[in-house]
């Protein structure tokens, strides 16, 4: 018996209502309405719910003929069975009813059991109808469903056993932002004018199908794929003219050989053909090959082999120096991960890494990175090696991810990392697939104190854009940029144009790949902060970057802090102490004519600093965001000693940070914000001469 199926009644009789629910409501759920247009309101809020519909044809307000009218207008109201009840019993009545659309004709009075069996068969009868309709074509398109496809297919070759055929896939790269970018509806357009191309092309060559979302596939007579691709080069350029222009499809195609292999398999080597060319421009056709085959079976013995890998340590973090354009200093580190696998050896990351990000490995990879690399900067500090930042990579993958930042934070409270060391490469393809998940993300986890990088910048085509958006300490230049623009002459690249426009902004530049000196020349002249390559140096194991630390340690211990000589001191002196390298140099090159400059990242190079030089510094500018408290140290230093008494202590901090707050901890005569640009507009030189006016600069009174 059929349970749970609702029966629309739709009669202006109170009584023949109330008659047909008694006969109906111990099988059915039953609504009911007086009218035609009572009940266009009810199919409003509950059409899909409804299973059939009984309609009197003489009532008020709008009548049975009118209704059925109505709902042949509605596609998915046509799909509903009406059956007419009339006192009327003659032919003609029968037949106006189902010209207008009835499914079925029952006069009045009712026969309870005539009625329901009716009602069941018709309602049995659209069910049957609707799930083979379902099961053999795409409800979108109408095309062959997945399922009916492959059983046409295997019954096309087998009763054709002397033709051959090709199976072609075809896939639309991008679909998903293409859907964004113009509507779903605009996306279900265009898979409906794909298909009409499908059907178009094929014909009687062959069959065709949806598989699913915007993969469609063929089966074809051999050689009529060759005609097939002049006709998509066509279809290529007409789209181009149109608003499908960002829509680009590529396929796939394999050529069947052995008829022993199921269709199914067959289909997935034309579709791994289409997705190896996804992300080439120029390649709109790939064949299924024994390369094809060796590529993809050596896929799958890395898919096998990365689970055991990394429980087995075989994944190796490398360092790749960083180094400040300005005085070639030591300033920082990338981590990169290798795989030295122990039957394969040193693998390329450009081999492994590809397939992580599209199997979903690459987000346990990169904790365990975020994790080694913290587990260095730990070892550093317990070593008593100077303290530079390691930057490490966040995928695509990890941005969605909904415990990423929660993760970040524990990894670096478990190694008493200062965030700020733990430099957070974002890519800037990850900003134009979902911007508004880029934006929280990264606003969370600059309020935690991390500095977040954005990598390759410069290889897309929203970068402008996405400065104006995204809140961002650093900017990576992608390597083929680099070599793109040291390509062209100076005063036609866009290079300098790009570091100017980072300065007010506070936005430090890294240049990657440099590669030679001229490079590395050019990038120094036009202010870049940091450059980083094979001309400084290539990725190394930490042990090796370690031996750069203890030599930058050693030789800072065994060079003297100079006293300072009369001449020094002529201007006046300026300690500028900050963990960030582009600020310091951003004051040297503002004021390096109105005092001599003095710089220092840690509080340890300041108090060494304060101890040579005292009573002759004019003013100390400091960081408010030095590492481990770095900031209340200096200041208390500078409060202690007597010869420092009238020495102002100007302290800079991070837009946004609440000054109200942050002078209640800091000990300092005035505040200003980063980045230093807005400083430098109050002048530098004047606020420090105002505040030694004051009677009281240097005793800590902040204004």
């Amino acid at each position: 018996m059929i349970q749970n199926k609702t029966i629309l009644v739709v009669e202006d009789n109170a009584i023949n209502r109330e008659m047909l629910t008694d006969i109906l409501s111990s099988q059915y759920t039953v609504l009911e309405a007086e009218n035609g247009q009572e009940a266009l309101e009810i199919l409003e809020q509950s059409g899909e719910e409804i299973a059939i519909i009984l309609l009197d044809v003489i009532m008020p307000v709008m009548d049975g003929y009118t209704f059925l009218d109505r709902i042949k207008q509605d596609a998915e109201w046509s799909l509903i069975p009406v059956i007419v009840m009339t006192q009327g019993s003659s032919e003609n009545d029968e037949v106006t009813a189902l010209a207008h659309g009835a499914t079925d004709f029952v006069p009045k009075p009712y026969r309870p059991q005539v009625i329901l069996h009716r009602i069941a068969s018709i309602i049995s009868l659209r069910e049957t109808a609707a799930m083979a309709n379902q099961f053999m074509f795409d409800r979108l398109t109408g095309l062959y469903s997945k399922e009916y496809f492959l059983r046409k297919a295997r019954e096309l070759l087998r009763e054709n056993p002397d033709t051959e055929y090709t199976i072609v896939c075809s896939n639309v790269e991008n679909f998903k932002l293409y859907n964004d970018t113009f509507g779903v509806q605009a996306g279900d357009l265009l898979l409906q004018d794909i298909a009409a191309s499908l059907r178009k092309r094929v014909g009687k060559h062959g069959i065709y199908g949806r598989f699913n979302a915007d993969r469609f596939v063929s089966l074809q007579e051999r050689g009529w794929e060759l005609v097939d691709r002049a006709v998509l080069m066509e279809e290529e350029r007409q789209r181009s003219q149109s608003k499908s222009r960002n829509a680009s499809l590529k396929w796939g195609i394999y050529e069947i050989q052995d008829r022993s292999i199921p269709v199914e398999q067959m289909c997935d080597r034309a579709m791994l053909a289409a997705d190896s060319i996804k992300g080439f421009y120029n390649r709109r056709f790939a064949v299924y090959d024994d390369k094809l085959r060796s590529k993809l079976l050596r896929e799958q013995a890395i898919t096998d082999a990365m689970e055991d890998a990394l429980e087995q340590g075989q994944f190796v973090v490398y360092l790749q120096p960083k180094y400040c354009l300005d005085d070639g200093s030591l300033a920082g580190a990338e981590a990169l991960v290798r795989w030295i696998h122990p039957q394969w050896g040193l693998m390329p990351p450009g081999e492994f890494i590809p397939l992580f990000e599209n199997n979903g490995f690459i987000t346990r990879l990169d904790r365990y990175v975020w994790e080694q690399a913290c587990k260095l900067l730990r070892r550093w500090k317990t070593m008593g090696y100077p303290l530079f930042e390691v930057s490490v990579n966040v995928s695509r993958a990890d941005i969605y991810q909904a415990d990423l930042v929660d993760v970040l934070q524990e990894i670096v409270q478990k190694y008493g990392v200062d965030p700020a060391l733990l430099h957070l490469e974002i890519t800037e393809s990850a900003y134009t697939e979902n911007p508004s998940q880029i934006i929280s993300t990264v606003d969370q986890l600059r309020s935690l104190g991390f500095i977040v990088e954005m990598d390759d910048f410069g290889s897309g085509y929203s970068s402008l854009n996405m400065l104006s958006q995204l809140k961002l300490d650093v900017l990576k230049l992608d390597m083929k940029f680099i070599q793109s623009e040291m390509s062209k002459p100076p005063e036609r690249g866009i290079l300098r144009f790009i570091v100017e426009l980072a300065r007010p902004m506070d936005l430090a530049v890294v240049a990657e790949g440099v590669e030679t000196w001229e490079q590395m020349d050019r990038l120094r002249k036009i202010g870049c902060d940091y450059g980083q390559g094979y001309y400084f140096a290539k990725p190394m194991p930490s042990s090796d970057f370690e031996n750069l630390l203890k030599e930058q340690a050693e030789k800072a211990a065994q060079t003297p802090v100079q006293a300072p000589a009369e001449e020094d001191t002529a201007l006046g002196v300026l300690l500028v102490v900050d963990e960030n390298a582009r600020s310091r140099k951003l004051i040297r090159q503002a004021y390096s004519e109105q005092y001599t400059i003095l710089e220092e990242e840690s509080a340890e190079g300041a108090l060494a600093r304060i101890a040579s030089w005292g009573g002759k510094l004019s003013a100390v500018v400091l960081s408010a965001t030095l590492p481990e408290g770095g900031a209340a140290a200096v200041i208390r230093r500078v409060r202690e000693d007597p010869s420092l008494a009238d020495t102002p202590i100007l302290a800079m901090a991070p837009s946004g940070t609440d000054l109200g707050q942050l002078s209640q901890t800091l000990d300092v005569d005035d505040f200003a914000f980063k980045p230093w640009d807005q400083l430098c507009n109050q002048c530098l030189q004047g606020r420090i001469a105002w505040l030694k006016q004051q009677p009281d600069a240097g005793s800590g009174v902040t204004r």
